[in-house]
């Protein structure tokens, strides 16, 4: 598994281990994609409630969101559970295209998390 440097491991590997999703495809691939960015790593708990084990939605309109890590939580909550949007505007859902989120220097991580939901299709081809 690549990663982008030593704080995104430790912050991926800590929280699949806090959570015990070891064999769990859907968080590791969230906690891959919400490690790539300071911004994600410092406010976890606005993006993830550990006590009921599922996303927060409120993280996503919070202040501290930049250009980039807006991008990361979109990518980690849709490899989550699917998640494209509130669906009041067809804009939102835009935001979740590839064209959208992939439009930042992290795309080479950001398909990583991709390949962590989906390995058995990450080396057709190859």
């Amino acid at each position: 598994m690549l990663f982008k440097d030593k704080a995104h491991q430790e912050f991926y590997v800590q929280n699949v281990e806090k959570t015990n999703s070891f064999k769990d495809p859907y968080r590791q691939a969230l906690f891959y994609a919400l490690g790539l960015t300071n911004e994600t790593r410092n406010n976890i708990d606005r993006l993830y409630n550990f006590k009921e084990r599922c996303i927060e939605f409120d993280g996503l309109h919070d202040g501290w969101q930049t250009g980039t890590s807006i991008r990361v939580t979109r990518l980690a909550f849709n490899l989550y559970n699917g998640f494209s949007g509130d669906g009041e505007t067809s804009s939102d859902c835009n935001m979740y295209t590839p064209y959208n989120l992939f439009d930042c220097c992290l795309m080479v991580y950001m398909l990583e998390a991709v390949k962590l939901l989906y390995p058995n299709y990450a080396s057709i081809g190859r």
